[in-house]
């Protein structure tokens, strides 16, 4: 009983098996009374739980490259935003009364109660919109009586707060479109609905999501039918279920006057999607998964792991990411070929992976890797990366042309090898070339040389020098950590491709150091810009001008006349460079590019591990990264080298 004096509750058993309240008829006026009352109104609270919103990632031209969050969901604001035949559908099929009922529909509970015993099965929902409403976002789905009067009488109280227009808004914001499948994050509200089923051709043979203003009759007739159940209607899986169920709510529509017959026989004839794109609900490339990790462990999105989390996958941030789309495409042409398989090795099991970043920034402009059923991680940006070999030299060079000690490129270098250092160790050349100036032996990569001249710097210089210029100090205080061995100038300790681009980059931008960054701006669900790379990542000396231009100098005779001959650029364009090479050529290098304008680091060798077989920096590394950078700078200015 509600009261002393309120109705009596009776429930009806129908056939079938169906527990429906046939009776709510008798229910009405005390349900009314009992919602209006003044003395419930502190007893029942109408503030609509937060909707978890989804991120999106944008590339540098604000094309989508995929979604972050617990949910895909991306809110309207206005019920504007929904096409009319849209909600008509809905309302044709949740709610046919929704525009005039004051929370429930008795009449509509009853005559679906009595359609779904006649047949069998429930093909017809008694529940309102705003009931509905109420179980998602302030109720459970439980099925109890008090639960059942509990949402009635809110669904009074809502109507009583806000507008039929503000209801229908938050209900296509909330309502779920599947997949059934535990695979991904499902589609939440209508928006996320249209980019999930629907693909538009943008020039063929390439897809974009389609635009919520663009859904026709069909395929408004489709979603509003999925609300029931998106497991059974789903076009992927059941296109049968899902085509006869459309039917449905054409007809309806029809029935009640929102259509004509003319335009529910087109509608019919519409095809079903058929492109089931639900990968598009978790990161699906190396970008959008590079991208989540980052802003995770990015402070300026939160102090905590948790504030973190729940404003990148809960807040509908607009994450834009430094991504050129055509400088991506460069890439992935230049070390997998446009067929996507990685041929310039023909041995099996080895690969390629190449970043090129702009040096007057850090922005990384283009990643290209291996796929990740292949590894399973991203190598171009992951500790402990790999042996970089002697492209570390441009690190020990750096240090030496910067320190106090004023080296010269025409200095004299004892190249003789093998070369013994006493509890250091001893090393030897892996190139022909001996002793000679620095720039020749940098021409000819000669380790005895190097060792020399590190030895000369200091380890303390050359390790900070190391950071500066583009080794992530994040290392510091790990395994990871840069140590003082011999083999250090030889590039003994594993580093990433990102961090050799940055050490590349550093170099190009006459020694300023800019740390590498794949987020440009992060902008809130409201528009709030979080933060923006252009205004807080201005640079910081790493080392002299005079230092780098002069590495310049030496780096593009490693180009012109020593190992890495097959790195000339054609068009005119003149750069430096580095090759390097592990022990039992088991990874090749090759990093450089041009004064303030484009710089890339490759990587080559096996995704197994250190394997022999990739050969010399000078050979794949050399080429793969030139046939990058000849289609990157095509049309480009020639860049003049700093004096």
């Amino acid at each position: 009983m509600l009261g002393r004096n309120g109705p009596k509750w009776v429930v009806t058993v129908l056939a079938g098996g169906a527990a429906i309240g046939v009776c709510f008829a008798a229910l009405i006026p005390g349900v009314v009374t009992l919602a209006k009352a003044q003395h419930y109104t502190s007893t029942v609270n109408l503030n609509l739980r937060e909707l978890s919103q989804t991120s999106v990632v944008y590339d540098a031209n604000g094309s989508v490259l995929g979604y972050l969050g617990l949910e895909k969901r991306d809110l309207i604001k206005s019920i504007d935003e929904v096409p009319k035949v849209l909600q008509q559908a809905v309302v044709a099929t949740e709610d046919q009364t929704f525009w005039r009922n004051d929370g429930f529909d008795v009449a509509g509970t009853v005559r679906a109660a009595i359609k779904n015993a006649t047949s069998g099965k429930i093909e017809q929902g008694g529940s309102t919109i705003s009931q509905q409403l109420v179980k998602k976002r302030l109720l459970s789905s439980k099925q109890t009586v008090n639960r059942k009067v509990k949402e009635l009488i809110l669904a009074v109280r809502l109507n009583q707060r806000y507008s039929k227009r503000e209801i229908l808004t938050q209900y296509l914001n909330t309502v779920y479109f599947g997949p059934a499948a535990s695979c991904c994050q499902g589609a939440y509200g209508v928006k996320a609905a249209v980019s999930r089923f629907f693909l538009v051709a943008d020039p063929p043979p390439y897809y974009r999501t389609e635009r919520l203003d663009e859904v026709t009759l069909g395929q408004a007739a489709l979603l509003a039918g999925i609300i029931r159940s998106p497991a059974a209607y789903d076009p992927f899986a059941h296109p049968d279920a899902a085509k006869e169920r459309r039917s449905f709510v054409l007809g309806r529509m029809l029935k009640q006057g929102y259509i004509t017959e003319q335009q529910r026989l087109a509608a019919e004839a519409e095809p079903l999607p058929t492109i089931n794109d639900a990968s598009v609900y978790r990161p699906r490339d190396v970008w959008t998964e590079e991208v989540q990790r980052r802003l995770l462990n990015d402070p300026r999105l939160g102090k905590t792991p948790d504030e973190r989390e729940k404003k990148l996958l809960r807040g509908g941030l607009r994450v834009y990411t430094t991504k050129d789309p055509a400088l991506q495409a460069k890439a992935d042409n230049a070390v997998y070929g446009r067929g996507g398989v990685y041929q310039l090795n023909p041995r099996p099991g080895f690969t390629a992976a190449l970043v090129a970043i702009d040096p007057n920034s850090g922005a990384v402009k283009a990643m290209a890797v291996p796929p990740y059923e292949q590894l399973q991680y991203n190598i171009a940006t992951a500790w402990p990366g790999r042996q970089a070999g002697s492209t570390w030299k441009t690190i020990t060079e750096g240090a030496a042309f910067d320190s106090d000690k004023e080296f010269s490129p025409n200095d004299f270098v004892d190249g003789s090898t093998p070369c013994s250092f006493g509890k250091l160790g001893q090393t030897q050349n892996a190139e022909a070339g001996g002793g000679g100036s620095i720039r020749a032996v940098t021409e000819e990569s000669v380790n005895c040389a190097f060792a020399r001249i590190q030895l000369a710097v200091g380890f303390d210089k050359v390790i900070d020098t190391a950071y500066k210029m583009g080794i992530d100090p994040a290392r510091k205080g790990t395994q990871f950590e840069l140590k003082p061995y011999l083999t250090l100038t030889l590039g003994a300790i594993e580093s990433s491709p990102l961090e050799m681009a940055t050490v590349a980059a550093t170099i190009a931008d006459s020694g300023v150091h800019h740390d590498p960054y794949f987020v440009q701006r992060v902008t809130d669900a409201t528009g709030r810009v979080i933060f923006d790379e252009a205004t807080t990542n201005s640079g910081t000396q790493a080392i002299s001008e005079s230092a780098a231009n002069c590495e310049m100098d030496v780096l593009r005779g490693v180009i012109t006349h020593g190992t890495g001959g097959n790195a000339r650029l054609a068009g005119g364009h003149i750069a430096f460079g580095k090759t390097g090479t592990t022990d039992a050529r088991a990874n090749a290098w090759f990093i450089g590019g041009t004064p303030h304008q484009l710089v890339a680091a490759v990587w080559h060798g096996a995704i197994s591990g250190n394997v022999p077989g990739a050969g010399f920096g000078g050979n794949v590394a050399a080429r793969l990264w030139a046939r990058f950078m000849n289609s990157a700078l095509a049309g480009e200015p020639n860049v003049d080298y700093p004096p």
